[in-house]
């Protein structure tokens, strides 16, 4: 009798064992993970990699698991954003508008650019060969912008040769690229004349593309363009929020981190978001005609 008591308390422990191993394992499974947005800067499984030690450092001071997430398309990372499947995003101004427009996601932060400056120019680049020297000389050229909802890729230097009286529909054509990336390697490959894009994208891009900065030159210059913004899902956890902000702003103390950002996004710190200096980029949406409750 006492041999058969032993037995099904033995079997009892293991059944218990194996439960709370069943548990554990499933807690696991159901860890919790923040997704952090990018629009599509460069190949999207290069970006993810480069971007792994933020998701670190993110995942260690928010104790939760960041991933990194880039869509194929600028309104794909928004979208995301809406739905709560991105959790946030560091995404450019025009971007986070919408964002803010049709889902009412939380502005959080600004970012500082390499003059330590909230912003950043829009650059219309040629070849240094193309014989193009005015915003006029555009005219009947090839174009690559990067994206309809880019702000340095499309919206401010499409504005710009607005302004400069060229009918973006009639007097060139155009293509989007999808990445500022591919507008370089399209401009280097002649496949088009101009392209838009951010300051400083030869240098970006100098490992992929090392003859850029010898082959090709600005020809203008946007207006000041608000710092790309931290935008967080409304369905984003409010106190995760506040440690998002403070981790981001702990940035400018941590110099490895500080120079991935200045590398891979010329970002050298944030700050608070001042919503008035985004009103310009909605203006100068207006001159694209474009409807930030339509863009879709």
């Amino acid at each position: 009798m006492r041999k058969i008591v032993m037995i099904i308390f033995s079997f009892i422990f293991i059944f218990s064992i194996a439960g709370c191993s069943s548990k554990t394992e499933n807690k696991k499974s159901e860890e919790k993970v923040i997704k952090m947005g990018f629009v599509p800067l460069k190949n999207s499984e290069q970006l993810i990699e480069d971007v792994k030690p933020i998701a670190e450092y993110l995942s260690e001071r928010l104790g939760v698991k960041v991933e990194a997430f880039t869509a194929s398309n600028y309104i794909g990372v928004v979208e995301g954003i809406g739905s709560g499947s991105v959790d946030f995003g560091i995404i450019p101004p025009f971007s986070a508008l919408l964002a803010q427009k049709q889902s009412n996601a939380q502005p959080l932060l600004t970012s500082k650019g390499t003059t330590g400056k909230p912003g950043y120019t829009a650059e219309l680049y040629v070849r240094k060969d193309s014989g193009i020297k005015s915003l006029q000389d555009v005219k009947g050229k090839k174009v690559a912008f990067v994206d309809p909802s880019s702000s340095s890729g499309y919206i401010y230097p499409g504005a710009m040769l607005v302004k400069a009286g060229i009918n973006l529909e009639k007097d060139i054509s155009y293509q989007f690229s999808g990445g500022h990336d591919k507008s370089l390697q399209l401009l280097l490959n002649r496949d088009v004349d101009v392209i838009a894009t951010f300051d400083g994208v030869p240098e970006r891009y100098k490992k992929d593309f090392p003859n850029a900065v010898n082959e090709v030159e600005k020809l203008a210059t946007s207006d000041m363009i608000p710092g790309v913004m931290v935008t967080a899902s409304n369905k984003m956890d409010k106190e995760l929020q506040e440690k998002l902000k403070q981790a981001l702003l702990d940035i400018e103390k941590d110099p490895k981190l500080k120079e991935l950002f200045k590398k891979m996004f010329s970002i050298t710190g944030f700050s608070d978001v001042d919503q008035d200096a985004y009103s310009k980029v909605e203006a100068t949406a207006k001159i694209m005609n474009v409807d930030l409750d339509k863009v879709k």
